[in-house]
């Protein structure tokens, strides 16, 4: 495993670390070439090792530790510059000799340029040139090739994940004839399980996508087509078969699809929320939830 911390006891015999699925207790540990080894109880065979893989560990503060900025807390923060423009949401955080950095979809931002961390935000204060804030928003009308365009990805998630896509739909505003939209193609990967995670991930890493994270949603994981911060082509939405997520997009996208009233009506407020949030893509979104939720 990576430890991203300073504090090697955190790995320490009966220490406990947090997950999303529950406690870990650490029964040894050793460093091995830039990593450790750690054994945890009840993690006895390595198929239940595997199934551990990519998962993030988390651990109480310590004594002496009331305002060290946490990894855990830093990923998905949302990240605006003293002037309020929006940089996108941390992907992660990289350890670095100098200076630990976020990651964010177009770059890299060394923690000593963070000024400010609000509840869920992040305020940064880089020097000029060192990243670029997000564009502004885009909302364009209908294009007829958005259909043909997720035609073509979807044969590539079919033919890279095989019977691990048990279902792969259009959704979003591009799948809506007639409705204008952001020019990027919204795709539902339905899966039986999250876990093991890597029998998605891995596919779609090879694909070209990035796991975009998002804490506040934990019932569906997001991944981004290009990866690297280039202008994004589509989001992929995975969830799981049966889930309320994986009925609520193409709820709302058929709801559309069948009354014009309602299609136009909210073509009008997304161009609104455009202009009222600027770069902010993010608060965009969640203005627009009030309005999906009356129409799934």
């Amino acid at each position: 495993m990576d430890l991203v911390t300073n504090r090697a006891e955190r790995l320490d015999p009966r220490s406990v670390l947090n997950t999303d699925a529950g406690d870990l207790e650490v029964l040894r540990s050793s460093p091995h070439q830039n990593r450790w080894i750690v054994a945890f109880a009840g993690v006895a065979d390595r198929n239940r090792a595997e199934e551990l893989r990519g998962t993030v560990l988390r651990a109480e503060a310590l004594e002496d530790e009331d305002d060290t900025l946490w990894v855990h807390e830093l990923v998905g923060t949302r990240v605006y510059d003293v002037n309020g423009l929006f940089y996108g949401s941390v992907l992660e955080v990289e350890a670095n000799p100098a200076s630990d950095l976020l990651v964010l979809p177009q770059g890299l931002v060394p923690l000593t340029f963070v000024v400010d961390q609000p509840p869920g935000r992040v305020v940064i204060d880089p020097p000029e040139g060192l990243i670029e804030p997000r564009p502004p928003i885009e909302v364009v009308d209908y294009d007829p090739a958005w259909p043909a365009r997720y035609d073509a990805e979807a044969a590539r998630l079919r033919e890279a994940l095989g019977d691990v896509a048990v279902r792969i739909e259009h959704v979003g505003s591009t799948s809506v004839p007639g409705l204008a939209a952001k020019p990027v193609i919204d795709i539902q990967l339905s899966v039986a399980s999250f876990a093991p995670e890597e029998r998605f991930a891995a596919p779609l890493r090879r694909l070209g996508y990035e796991q975009y994270p998002d804490p506040a949603t934990p019932e569906h994981r997001i991944f981004t087509l290009p990866k690297g911060g280039g202008p994004r082509q589509v989001n992929l939405h995975v969830c799981e078969v049966g889930s309320e997520w994986e009925r609520r997009h193409p709820a709302f996208r058929d709801r559309l699809r069948g009354d014009p009233v309602a299609r136009d009506e909210y073509a009008a407020l997304k161009r609104r929320l455009a202009l009222e949030h600027g770069n902010d893509v993010e608060s965009y979104a969640d203005a627009k939830g009030e309005f999906i939720r009356a129409h799934q």
